[in-house]
């Protein structure tokens, strides 16, 4: 009787998901559209306050990294506009939000990262170097300099899709948000400025301290709530509110791993992300905290819809089976809203989750938000996070 709820509620979950993605499809303007748009707005700064604008299809079925032509030098300013989806599945509607699709970097050698909106302004880092294009891999990202694991299947009706990229090179010396401001002024407002602007003054920022793991890089659903409301609520704590949304970000919490290493925390969840349960690939959204080993693995402590408290998995995505394990801390709805503390014997649940060799240490504590695979919403909080074995005490928040 389980097993049957389970697929009829996973069944559920396709029939939504499918229809969600059909009204979606057409809800992206078409790159036609959108170049003939860009196009309009910049003509008038062609050749002044615009030095170069280059617009591009960026193809699922494309692997390797896109030259795109615009050279930069340092401290040039560049404007990249984002219209589109790249297609995981089309029948289960799984697909990465755009901003995480489109990475970027400068030369063969240069960092990668992109940016956390459909739009983004970044100033060029390297000289005499041009700009670089690839949709996320596969699988994962093997490096800082865009190595990387997967490429697209031969053949995948299923799958596909892809982004269009414009890219606006602003002329030296001119001051980008005020030619911004200029462009929402107009008759008729260029909306990607409007965008721009908004990103600009309103981008949340992650708590001091904390960083985006690199091969995920920023996003901006983590950041402070200095006054938190409620009875056994920490003074402050970390907010995770998302929406369509994946990232991790990482504090450095050097510790070492003994029989009696423990992680305490608190946490307030309101919302969770997964309408079913979270150990297949379509239903795969979960809030968590982690800690990573010095062996390159983590261990994520989550709160599932419904599946049993203490049970575990390895994570389902082909790019981080082999290194991180789930275990349920929490289940169910019943104590949703509330403040909670935890306690976890970090040991004991390696032995028994994870297996094999132990570590010596661990390296970092992570929060974890996914919602991208059915596109929902996840809210909750965290504080007083901290590593303790009764000799020694590491508060990391």
């Amino acid at each position: 009787m389980i097993s049957k709820k389970i697929t009829l509620t996973f069944l559920g979950l396709l029939i939504t998901t499918t229809a969600y993605a059909e009204q979606r499809q057409t809800d992206i303007p078409s790159h036609q559209q959108f170049e003939n748009q860009i196009r309009s707005d910049i003509g008038p700064l062609a050749g002044k306050e615009v030095a170069s604008l280059k617009v591009l299809y960026l193809s699922g079925d494309i692997g390797p990294w896109v030259d795109t032509g615009l050279n930069l030098d340092s401290g040039d300013h560049v404007t990249m506009l984002l219209n589109g989806k790249m297609w995981l599945s089309r029948s289960l509607n799984l697909s990465y939000p755009t901003p995480i699709s489109v990475w970027a970097k400068q030369g063969e050698m240069g960092s990668i990262f992109h940016g956390t909106r459909d739009t983004n302004t970044f100033v060029a880092s390297q000289s005499k170097s041009s700009l670089r294009l690839k949709l996320y891999p596969s699988e994962r990202w093997l490096d800082t300099t865009g190595k990387y694991a997967g490429e697209p299947a031969p053949v995948n009706p299923d799958a596909g899709g892809g982004v269009s990229v414009a890219l606006i090179k602003w002329a030296k010396n001119i001051d980008v948000e005020t030619e911004l401001n200029k462009l929402t002024t107009k008759n008729k407002p260029a909306s990607w400025a409007v965008a721009e602007l908004d990103r600009q003054k309103n981008q949340k920022m992650p708590p001091e301290g904390w960083n985006y793991i690199w091969e995920l890089t920023p996003s901006e659903i983590f950041y402070d709530v200095p006054a938190v409301m409620g009875e056994n609520a920490p003074k402050r704590a970390i907010e995770l509110r998302m929406h369509d949304d994946v990232t991790i970000i990482e504090k450095e919490s050097s510790f070492e791993l003994t029989p009696d290493t423990k992680l305490g925390w608190k946490w307030k969840v309101d919302e969770l992300p997964s309408a079913a349960p979270e150990n297949t690939i379509p239903t795969h959204d979960y809030i968590s905290i982690a800690v990573k080993f010095d062996n390159g693995k983590d261990l994520t402590f989550f709160w599932s819809r419904n599946l049993p408290v203490d049970s575990s998995f390895h994570c389902p995505l082909s790019g981080w089976t082999d290194r991180e394990t789930h275990v349920v801390a929490r289940s169910g709805t019943a104590d949703l809203g509330k403040w909670l503390g935890e306690e976890k014997n970090i040991l004991d649940y390696y032995k028994k989750a994870v297996g094999g060799p132990l570590p010596k240490r661990i390296t970092h504590v992570w929060l974890i938000g996914v919602s991208f695979l059915q596109h929902g919403k996840g809210l909750s909080q965290f504080g007083d996070i901290k590593l303790y074995d009764g000799k020694n005490q590491l508060l990391v928040y």
